[in-house]
């Protein structure tokens, strides 16, 4: 008998055996429609998952939002909400301070900032990533 068949049988015996069971099915992670509005006037909608910031969602589209940094320290991801800002997330104090000192108006937002929270949320993008090199 092999020592691995011995092991095995010891397992058993003991009731450490068992087969093992499947791991633990991960928790669906809640998707809203988010529409953008490119500067052109096209507009795509993206499922983005709940959590996911403008920016992440913009890029499973066409035409991403363009970011500069994506740690909210340039101001370049800039958005207007058009309709359901009571469903992304608050201003937090770095986007706040990034804001002011790159002289984003006030009613728009960072894109690498402002999270998906839930459904109705349309956006109109200023700059489209790439736009520039046309």
């Amino acid at each position: 008998m092999t020592p691995f068949r011995l092991r095995a049988r010891l397992k058993k015996l003991l009731g450490l055996g068992a087969a093992a069971s499947p791991p633990p099915a991960r928790p669906q992670v809640p998707r809203h429609d988010v529409v953008f509005v490119c500067p052109d006037g096209t507009r795509y909608t993206v499922a983005a998952k709940e959590g996911d910031s403008l920016a992440m969602a913009s890029g499973r589209g066409p035409q991403p939002i363009a970011t500069g940094c994506a740690d909210s320290s340039c101001g370049t991801c800039a958005v207007e909400l058009i309709a359901g800002a009571a469903q992304i997330s608050a201003a937090d104090d770095r986007e706040l301070s990034t804001r002011s000192a790159a002289g984003v108006p006030e009613g728009q937002r960072l894109a690498c900032r402002a999270r998906v929270e839930g459904a109705g949320v349309e956006v109109r993008v200023l700059k489209v990533l790439g736009a520039d090199l046309n």
